[in-house]
């Protein structure tokens, strides 16, 4: 066995409880978001059993394989118009920015005898989806209004993503003043002025979440257990849920520095490196096609050097573990590591429960 993911549930579970009684207390729903994880089964139903409402996730094929648990599911990604199918058959609610889209899942929502909620997406200034003028949503609020099959949710918008905008007290606040111009203007009740992602938690944590945000869609902090705009640890929370072993292949004493003319190496990469001597480095049974560095050695002596597509490569020369062929490396996972390693077919998973 070349390299597993272990995955703590009780660690996951003691994490969604831990921001579902943050979030509470400043009267706000989360949605928990399972991309990372592609919807699976067994963390869904741990996130279930701590308390959770809403599952999340941004590909409708993750939606899908959890269609039979019961619980309100929302699609995150706005909705392409050759899957609106698929999002009326599997998603309570989505998040939308074109009513183009709106008015297919309208039709189609009559067609199946359904009703279908949506989120309007509204741009705060990271430039990714949503209207960017509050009279385009203002209009598209109105006319999603008047569709029979749709049911306008509520209002959102996305932070910290292309353009790395951090969610503040004042951005944040603009889009609760927008959220009651439509109600008053529109005369409707929104459920939802959802506030971003896990970045926006970092706000309910400090107390600054302007009143009126009362729904965050929230994955890395439950399931890394970070403030994900700081990128810090939160230290009551467990960073540890998702553990990768991969087994040493290799040990070879070797320079520091690679001999000869340097160029572009695996997955073009412009390698930088510094002269340390010889050093004693370990290969493991795992790469890029598996992970992403994105990683932290759990013994830390151990200097997590880089990988290409098949192979890891770690300095172990300072570890107070003599290390033989077939032992195992333990790295904490964090989002983008743990993301790929699902998304593969070749990383054996095991579950602590």
């Amino acid at each position: 066995m070349g390299a597993r993911l272990i995955i703590d549930i009780n660690k996951i579970k003691d994490n969604a409880r831990q921001i579902l009684g943050e979030c509470g207390g400043a009267g706000v729903s989360v949605a928990a978001v399972t991309k990372m994880h592609r919807a699976d089964r067994l963390i869904c139903e741990a996130l279930l059993e701590a308390g959770i409402k809403i599952l999340a996730d941004s590909r409708i094929e993750n939606l899908a394989k959890i269609a039979d648990i019961p619980c309100e599911k929302w699609l995150i990604r706005i909705p392409a118009l050759s899957e609106c199918e698929r999002v009326v058959d599997l998603a309570d609610l989505s998040l939308n920015s074109e009513i183009a889209v709106i008015r297919e899942l309208d039709k189609l929502a009559g067609i199946k005898g359904k009703t279908h909620g949506v989120l309007l997406m509204f741009d705060l200034g990271d430039l990714r989806e949503g209207y960017f003028k509050e009279e385009d949503l203002l209009a598209a609020a109105k006319e999603t209004l008047e569709l029979k099959n749709i049911r306008l949710r509520g209002i959102g918008t996305n932070l910290s993503c292309y353009g790395g905008i951090k969610p503040t007290f004042e951005n944040l606040s603009r889009l609760v003043a927008i959220a009651r111009r439509i109600q008053k203007e529109l005369s409707v009740k929104l459920d939802y002025i959802s506030g971003g992602s896990s970045t926006s938690f970092s706000l309910v944590r400090e107390g600054k979440l302007p009143e009126g945000i009362n729904n965050l869609r929230i994955g890395d902090s439950i399931l890394i257990g970070r403030d994900d705009l700081t990128r810090q640890y939160i230290p009551s929370m467990h960073s540890d849920c998702f553990v990768l072993e991969c087994e040493i292949v290799e040990i070879k004493e070797k320079p520091s520095v690679p001999i000869g003319e340097t160029g572009i190496a695996a997955l073009n990469r412009l390698p930088v490196f510094t002269d340390k001597g010889i050093r004693k480095r370990a290969i493991c049974s795992v790469g890029r096609q598996d992970i992403d560095t994105d990683m932290e050695p759990l013994d830390e002596k151990i200097e997590l050097l880089e990988a290409s597509s098949d192979h890891l490569l770690a300095d172990i020369t300072d570890c107070d573990k003599e290390y033989k062929i077939g032992d195992r490396l333990r790295f904490k996972m964090k989002y983008t590591s743990a993301m790929r390693a699902f998304t593969g077919e070749y990383i054996v998973r095991e579950y602590i429960k």
